[in-house]
């Protein structure tokens, strides 16, 4: 009969691999006959969690078994003693020793559950913690990266700015090695013990990161700042990165797109007809002067070379564009309009008598 895999780790086809070691970690734990003595059932749930594990682990294995099943062709020589050649099935090797699952050691080559925790903290595939060779896993899983927002403003974005920040990140627990279990008298992780004093079962304990923060000038929304090694550790000590996220503050006066900045400007009706110049502001409270041609019409946009967000990462710098707002006085005195009144006489506008 085939089996299902992925039901058999409790994963959905679609599942990542992390999501697939951390099934496999949980079950494990469950069913192994460290933790089961005697129990036969526990032991052939465990060696189903291996099998699945094995194959579903193995990006060639798995690609392999979402085609066939668990029934597929196998190239190249066999094992000792196995099929020449053609269909090989999953889960049917005789025993579980010595079997591509064995994972070393005795217990009806089960091995230890300490050498097993010890071996997933280290990434091993099949969960051995020694090689066929008698060695060292050659190689180990990563320790987990975590990302955090770092709120900034419009004026940090276009100077650069330095920020301290605290982060709580979860370590792995020195004393059970991130299996929430008590160890034995003989030193030996065991779940009949209780949960690890430590951790309290949890695995992790939480460890505080204070922070420097370098944000260089001309950073966008989501640009991701890299913190090396501050992350939280693995078994082994070793810590993942932080990667801080930049998000900016909504600006009341300036838009942003890309390294563009826009501002609106008002213009005062006779600057717009007759051409001018008018005091503006820019980030960081830097005044110029923005000149204005005459017949501006609301609307348009005045470029301001220079005065956008720095270069970075191969954005080049930017400019800012001032939206012209056109803006009429509201407490016109009697000469006011008057000559108001003249001039739309002599334009021919259908202006309102007093």
């Amino acid at each position: 009969m085939s089996k299902d895999f992925y039901k058999i780790l409790g994963v959905p086809r679609t599942a990542t691999d992390e999501e697939i070691k951390k099934a496999r970690l949980k079950l494990a734990r469950k069913y192994h006959p460290d933790l089961n003595p005697g129990n036969k059932d526990a032991a052939d749930k465990f060696k189903e969690v291996q099998e699945a594990y094995e194959v579903l682990s193995d990006p060639e294995k798995r690609t392999k078994y979402d085609q066939f099943g668990d029934l597929y062709d196998r190239v190249g020589p066999q094992p000792q003693g196995g099929p020449a050649g053609g269909r090989v099935r999953y889960g049917e090797t005789e025993g579980f020793a010595g079997s591509p699952f064995d994972m070393g050691g005795g217990g009806g080559g089960f091995g230890g559950f300490e050498e097993f925790l010890r071996s997933m903290m280290e990434g091993g595939a099949t969960g051995s913690p020694t090689s066929r060779a008698g060695g060292r896993a050659s190689s180990a899983a990563p320790a987990e990266d975590i990302d955090f927002g770092l709120d900034i403003t419009l004026e940090d974005a276009l100077r650069g700015v330095e920020k301290r920040v605290t982060l709580t990140v979860d370590d792995v627990c020195p004393d059970c090695s991130g299996s929430g279990s008590a160890r034995n008298a003989k030193g030996q992780f065991d779940l009949n013990k209780g949960v690890c004093p430590k951790c309290r079962g949890r695995g992790r304990l939480p460890a505080s990161r204070t922070l420097t923060v370098k944000v260089p000038p001309g950073v966008w929304d989501d640009y991701r700042i890299a913190l090396p090694g501050q992350g939280p550790s693995d078994a082994r000590g070793r810590r993942g990165d932080v990667f801080a996220r930049v998000q900016i503050q909504k600006h009341p006066k300036f838009e942003r797109d890309g390294q563009n900045l826009t501002f609106d400007v008002g213009v005062p009706y006779t600057v717009a007809a007759l051409g001018g110049e008018i005091p503006i502001e820019m980030v960081g409270g830097k005044r110029s002067g923005l000149l204005v041609p005459p017949g501006i019409q609301t609307g348009q946009r005045l470029r301001v070379t220079g005065q956008g967000m720095p270069a970075l990462d191969g954005r080049p710098a930017g400019d800012a564009f001032a939206r012209v707002k056109i803006t009429v006085p509201k407490d016109l005195n009697e000469r006011e309009r008057a000559m108001l009144e003249e001039l739309a006489k002599l334009r021919n506008d259908p202006v309102r008598k007093k």
